[in-house]
């Protein structure tokens, strides 16, 4: 029987030796091919740009809330913009802070106006303040305590397909509720301190968004962010001088369909709320 061959050590060391760094190889592919799919999963991700919370320019605001399909389209046209306090043409009252003024003590540039009336301090604290425009109401509360009491009203301009907002804030009383269409010139609440913080005085503001910034900073180191003069905003589209007849025309087209569903059966005595107006159908469009 011939002898049997042996393999010499050497041999054996170099196959372990093999194995290993094949085992090496392979665990070094894997770990790449998974470093390549989280880099392309990183690449691919809506969240990439976003910053990290310890470097927001702004803390969250609640108050911060895209407006809904269906508020958007509930939004009404305006016929134009006119001073929320004092007269509609801006008379018995002053601008104490103008938009855009430097105020190093809140660390920015002013991104609405201060109006007070013309007495001073808190000659004017409980005076009416009103809607600017005919708008839809897209935030009635208190977003904080430095801001008080804010209504927000949307409005679409003419000829335009844009939405801006006014902003009322440091109000004393909040006289409209979320979700309601206000005419020109309806009273939305009177001057307040904001619970005593400031002076009376309306903040006004206007704004460039479909958000309820309700809250966002009053002030801002690259100046109006998305804010507009409302100086320039009442003057670009000026009120006509008649009142706005939004709320007279609403209430008789609600009376009008109260008769034309109580006209559906002739039998039934017709019975009208006190003060109903007969108005001929034609006279206005049904939405």
């Amino acid at each position: 029987m011939a002898a049997q061959r042996r393999i010499s050590p050497l041999r054996w060391v170099f196959f372990i030796l093999l194995g290993v760094g094949m085992v090496v190889f392979c665990c070094y592919l894997a770990a790449g091919r998974g470093a390549a799919a989280a880099a392309r999963a990183e690449g691919e991700s809506i969240y990439k740009a976003d910053v990290s919370k310890s470097n927001m320019p702004e803390p969250f605001i609640g108050g911060l809330i895209l407006l809904t399909p269906e508020q958007m389209a509930r939004v009404p046209m305006v016929d134009g913009f006119e001073w929320p306090c004092g007269t509609p043409e801006g008379g018995m009252m002053y601008d104490a802070q103008p938009f855009g003024s430097d105020n190093a003590k809140r660390g920015g540039k002013h991104s609405g106006q201060d109006l007070n009336g013309i007495g001073g301090e808190n000659t004017d604290l409980g005076e009416p303040v009103y809607a600017a425009a005919r708008g839809l109401v897209v935030y009635s509360g208190k977003p904080a305590d430095g801001w008080g009491n804010v209504v927000v009203l949307a409005h679409r301009l003419p000829g335009e397909d844009s939405i801006i907002q006014t902003l009322y804030a440091h109000l004393e009383s909040r006289d409209v509720s979320l979700g309601t269409i206000v005419h020109r010139g309806r009273r939305i609440g009177s001057i307040g301190t904001a619970g005593g913080h400031y002076l009376a005085h309306l903040h006004f503001e206007v704004i460039q968004s479909r958000c309820t910034e309700a809250g966002m900073p009053g002030y801002h180191p690259a100046g109006g962010m998305n804010r507009l003069n409302p100086a320039d905003v009442i003057a670009h589209f000026p009120a006509p001088k008649h009142p706005d007849a939004y709320d007279a025309v609403r209430s008789l087209r609600i009376r009008e369909a109260y008769l034309s569903r109580s006209q559906k059966n002739p039998s039934a005595p017709v019975s009208t709320p006190e003060g109903t107006i007969p108005v001929n159908p034609s006279q206005f469009i049904t939405p």
